[in-house]
C-alpha cells in the first residue's frame, strides 16, 4: 500500500489563523510544522531556499508551512513557487477581511497599520494571479472562524 504524503504551504491575508492552523495540523494528525516568520525557520529559508524545501521533502513526512510572505518581494514570490513546483498545496487564507482585521487587531502584537499596508501590497502585486493557489475563506457567514474540524476537512481535501 502506498501512502500519499500531504505538503501543505498555507498564506493569506493577516488575521487568518494561518499559524493556528499549521498547528492543528501538527498537533491532531502529525504533521511537521514550520512556521517562516519563526526566526531560525525563517533564516533557514531565506539563506538558501532550495536547500530548505529539499531537507523537507526527503524527511518523507506531511509538513505544513505557514508563511504570511511579503506578496511585493519578487524572491519571496519566487520561494513560495518554488514550494508549489517542489509538490506543496499552496492555499491561500482569505474571505471575510473585516473580520481578518478584528482577528489581527485581537493579537495585538503588531499595530493594525501593518494588516493595511500587507493588504495594499497584496492588492496592487496582484499575488494571487501570480502564484494561482488554492483559495480558503477561513470564516463562516457570520465572521467567525469556521470549527477547526471543518477548516481541517477543507484544508485536507483540496
Amino acid at each position: 500500500m502506498t501512502t500519499t504524503r500531504e505538503l501543505f504551504l498555507i498564506t493569506g491575508i493577516p488575521g487568518t489563523g494561518k499559524t493556528t492552523y499549521g498547528t492543528e495540523l501538527a498537533q491532531r494528525f502529525g504533521f511537521v510544522h514550520y512556521d517562516i516568520e519563526d526566526g531560525p525557520t525563517g533564516e533557514r529559508l531565506s539563506a538558501a531556499p532550495a536547500i530548505f524545501i529539499d531537507d523537507l521533502l526527503r524527511q518523507g513526512r506531511n509538513t505544513v508551512v505557514t508563511w504570511g510572505f511579503v506578496p511585493d518581494d519578487p524572491i519571496s514570490v519566487s520561494i513560495t513557487l518554488e514550494f508549489k513546483n517542489s509538490g506543496f498545496k499552496l492555499l491561500w487564507f482569505d474571505g471575510n477581511r473585516p473580520a481578518a482585521l478584528w482577528e489581527f487587531i485581537k493579537r495585538g502584537t503588531v499595530p493594525e497599520i501593518l494588516f493595511y499596508l500587507q493588504m495594499y501590497r497584496i492588492e496592487a502585486s496582484k499575488i494571487i494571479d501570480t502564484i494561482k493557489p488554492i483559495v480558503i475563506d477561513p470564516f463562516d457567514a457570520l465572521g467567525n472562524f469556521k470549527s477547526t474540524d471543518i477548516l481541517l476537512q477543507e484544508i485536507r481535501h483540496q
